[in-house]
């Protein structure tokens, strides 16, 4: 009897020990994917670091950047960060023919051209005020576009995109909070849902 209740106790331990280690184990693994660390295998990321040369750079992208700038189609032409990753909030909207973004924090806008794959940055000029309603199309319409309002309506109208494409948008304002990091040869900018490359030579392309 005495015997049987040891092994139990045993087996009760080594069970509560093995579930404490898994937790801790799942927990630490969230806190590196959070807080930015390469997310590739060991053997993932000393593949790419080998294809990496040796740039000697004093910032270095982490997570997802990382995941994204390591692509050999965007180092060569990105070069190092010239500083590290900063938070961005924001809106975004489809006015005609172009996907806007608005970053709050920089007062500017950054437009990406649906064809043609090219980009352009734009300050925010219109002196609206910080609680600008956001645009919403009408409920029902017969067009695919409907009149852009707000900051990305001033956009439009004041950009040369927007005088070539009309002042009209595709769907609703919504805002989004990402992160931006600069490249001696361009921007990365992640929306919270895609990563976009902006090369300093006015072309882009996303992950």
């Amino acid at each position: 009897m005495l015997s049987r209740l040891v092994t139990s106790r045993r087996f009760w331990v080594l069970t509560v020990l093995i579930t404490l280690a898994v937790v801790l184990l799942a927990g630490a693994a969230a806190y590196i994917r959070f807080y930015g660390t390469d997310r590739a295998s060991p053997e993932q990321g000393r593949e790419r670091a080998a294809s990496l040369p040796d740039l000697n750079c004093s910032h270095t992208p982490l997570g997802g950047f990382y995941d994204v700038w390591s692509n050999p189609q965007v180092w060569p032409h990105l070069g190092c960060a010239v500083a590290p990753a900063e938070p961005v909030t924001g809106t975004e909207a489809y006015p005609a023919c172009m996907h806007s973004l608005w970053l709050r924090e920089k007062r500017l806008f950054v437009i990406v051209e649906d064809s043609g794959r090219r980009w352009l940055f734009v300050p925010d000029e219109s002196g609206l005020p910080e609680d600008t309603p956001l645009m919403v199309g009408p409920a029902s319409r017969p067009q695919p576009y409907f009149p852009a309002t707000g900051r990305h309506g001033w956009l439009v109208r004041s950009s040369a995109w927007g005088a070539r494409c009309g002042d009209g948008a595709r769907g609703n304002e919504t805002v989004f909070s990402g992160a931006l990091q600069q490249f001696e040869g361009g921007w990365l900018l992640w929306n919270s849902d895609v990563c976009f490359v902006l090369f300093a030579d006015g072309t882009w392309t996303m992950f």
